[in-house]
């Protein structure tokens, strides 16, 4: 009889420990799908980033590590010198302020185009909208760059079937480039 009071005591110990854990996994799933939904957005870390460090603004890119989902804006300070800001991508908390020296590749192509005024420009907003007219998605990396003299903004959208790739000329807004990367096909193309 003792035996029998102790395994139904066990039995029930166990399904009810496997029901908390259940419900436990189902709060963090709906955590997650409620914070995917909350992103601050690459304006407001690029905002707060400016904040923590004065300078021009390079580039900012969404990231997960460890878990852990955050912007990471690129502000150059001065001609050798550059800060990563990492924004929280809910909390709009500054997670770190990193200064390093500035090891751009593109320092020397960007004397080159100077002949290109950055007041020309069109504006990023503008840049993004384009971008939004062409994929429906929310943008993760947003950089002005420079490639074949010119100025270009990169942008990467996360859609519903993966990522998307746009580069605009900045000075006249033309759609130069649109690549998708399907994260369901079977090519890793990272590898070859």
């Amino acid at each position: 009889m003792k035996k029998m009071v102790i395994g139904t005591f066990a039995t029930a110990l166990v399904i009810s420990g496997a029901v908390a854990i259940s419900a436990f996994a189902e709060d963090d799933v709906k955590i997650s799908t409620e914070q995917s939904n909350k992103f601050i957005g690459i304006e407001k870390a690029k905002e707060i980033a400016l904040k923590e460090a004065t300078g021009k603004f390079d580039s900012v890119e969404l990231e997960t590590e460890n878990k852990k989902t955050y912007y990471e804006v690129d502000i150059d300070v001065d001609k050798n010198k550059e800060v990563e800001v990492k924004v929280d991508a809910y909390t709009a908390k500054v997670l770190s302020v990193k200064e390093s020296d500035n090891d751009d590749e593109d320092e020397d192509m960007e004397a080159s185009v100077k002949t290109t005024s950055t007041t020309s420009l069109i504006s990023e907003k503008d840049a993004i909208a384009l971008a939004k007219e062409k994929v429906n998605g929310e943008v993760i990396k947003f950089e002005l760059d420079s490639d074949d003299e010119r100025y270009e903004y990169e942008i990467e959208l996360l859609t519903k079937k993966g990522e998307a790739e746009i580069k605009i000329d900045a000075s006249t807004g033309i759609v130069l480039e649109l690549e998708y990367d399907d994260d369901h096909d079977d090519n890793d193309d990272d590898n070859n």
